[in-house]
């Protein structure tokens, strides 16, 4: 009964009995059922106070945060008519008193919420939203290349110089050109260029290394859970994720604490070290980089896609061992 209605590693008994009993459990139940959505657990509901009941947040399988649920009761002075609420960010009605009521869906009557559901399209597919996480890593490979170095050729030429240089190139005359060819400054030039290919060689080959082998992929978000994955990228582009295409060796998994995934605990302690005596974002019992950032010595990617939200995560990347 558990694993039916809670996700891997989350709710107790006394949770479950909870829910079981609670007025919310029907529409928890066809979610279940025709969206394969699994409860994570109780939370805050926030930006209703008509209501002092806490909703339940709803997940896929994996982990990824899709809904929130609860019930209320309407119905005039006696206000004794329970009515079914559904809110969730990838969904917003185009007229509401404000964001939160343009997310939530309301109806007294099961199966009319769930008919909008569904004929509205407002169930997030589980692969967009995997998209959606995993291309993140586009922003990641941008830190890992940025910290090789830079690769851009730029020169303090004159355009007279350019002039000079592409009158010889083409066997020209130069005639009436002022600047003679300064050629110190054409060979630190070449200097110049040669390191910038040289840099974007290497970017292209740690890129490769970092990103094209299994890697850990590591969310967390304000609730402090972790979802983690291994994933390896067949396709790679720092500027458009749509370019971005990825093969999953491991699916995402919530887990409440890092001790649930002990392979990473020696990462995460070298981490934690790192980062206590620094200015960091501390997410729980992790300390992250303030911006997005290469960490040379942990060998990990930090990346933000937005802040940490309920649905929001910031993401750290690191190869998985040979």
């Amino acid at each position: 009964m558990m694993s039916r209605y809670y996700l891997d590693g989350f709710g107790t008994e006394d949770e479950l009995n909870e829910l079981l009993a609670s007025d919310v459990l029907p529409l928890v139940r066809e979610l279940q059922f025709k969206y394969d959505l699994k409860v994570m657990g109780k939370v805050m509901n926030v930006g209703y106070p008509q209501t002092d009941k806490d909703s339940y947040m709803m997940c896929y399988p994996n982990g990824l945060a899709v809904c929130k649920v609860w019930t209320t009761k309407v119905g005039g002075v006696k206000n004794d008519q329970l009515e079914y609420c559904f809110r969730s960010p990838y969904y917003a009605k185009s007229r509401g008193q404000d964001q939160n009521d343009r997310e939530t869906i309301r109806s007294t009557k099961l199966s009319s919420l769930m008919a909008v559901l569904k004929r509205q399209g407002v169930m997030r597919p589980k692969k967009d939203l995997m998209d959606s996480k995993v291309k993140t890593v586009r922003l990641g490979v941008s830190a890992l290349r940025k910290a090789m170095g830079d690769s851009d050729k730029q020169n303090a030429f004159t355009t007279d110089e350019i002039h000079v240089m592409l009158a010889n190139l083409l066997g020209e005359s130069t005639d009436g050109i002022i600047p003679a060819l300064d050629l110190n400054k054409c060979k630190n030039t070449l200097d110049i260029y040669k390191e910038a290919d040289r840099i974007r060689g290497v970017k292209k080959e740690e890129s490769k290394r970092f990103f094209k082998n299994p890697f850990y992929l590591i969310g967390i978000d304000d609730y402090k859970h972790l979802l983690i994955g291994k994933f390896k990228m067949t396709a790679i582009s720092s500027n458009d994720s749509s370019k971005n295409e990825y093969e999953i060796i491991e699916d995402f998994k919530r887990y409440k604490t890092i001790e649930e995934y002990p392979e990473l605990l020696p990462l995460m302690t070298m981490m934690k070290v790192s980062y206590e005596t620094k200015e960091c974002r501390r997410l729980g019992v992790l300390n992250f980089p303030i911006q997005d950032k290469y960490d040379e010595g942990l060998d990990a990617a930090f990346f933000y896609g937005s802040q940490p939200t309920n649905y929001e995560h910031s993401w750290m990347a690191t190869p998985c061992p040979t």
